[in-house]
């Protein structure tokens, strides 16, 4: 059965830093590909600040996924880019809870997703359903 979808999510690395990733869920794994690199919120006390965090935010309307894909940098190769296969991912969860940091973006949580590497935490973009997007990865997983 063939349930090919995918979301739109934000990971913090580097404690402060951030990527933007077009999720694909396929028959049998998760492929993350970049999608946009820096995102800041517009602001700055400064001219310089200002420009800058004019150039790092996201424009149009926030509360659509797709204004998070930059397609320029979908294209490329990213070495940020992953692949978890179903059979690593011990759990998926979501916590509803917003996440610190990120301003005025609309968003619905995060989702854990824990493999036997580790753990990764995206924040669900947009008017997403985090709630939805972990129900589904689970069942997705459990299909396998």
């Amino acid at each position: 059965m063939s349930q090919h979808w995918s979301f739109v999510a934000m990971e913090y690395y580097a404690l402060i830093l951030n990527r933007t990733y077009l999720v694909r869920v396929g028959d049998d794994e998760i492929v993350g590909s970049v999608c946009r690199g820096l995102t800041s919120v517009e602001g700055g006390g400064d001219r310089l600040s200002r420009a800058l965090a004019a150039k790092l935010a996201v424009h149009g309307n926030l509360a659509d996924p797709e204004s998070y894909v930059d397609d320029a940098t979908l294209a490329k190769s990213h070495r940020a880019n992953f692949a978890i296969p179903f059979s690593a991912v011990q759990s998926v969860t979501h916590d509803p809870r917003k996440k610190w940091g990120m301003g005025y973006y609309p968003h619905d949580g995060r989702i854990h997703i824990a493999t036997s590497e580790g753990s990764r935490e995206f924040i669900i973009l947009g008017t997403q359903s985090g709630r939805e997007i972990a129900a589904r990865l689970n069942f997705a997983i459990g299909a396998a």
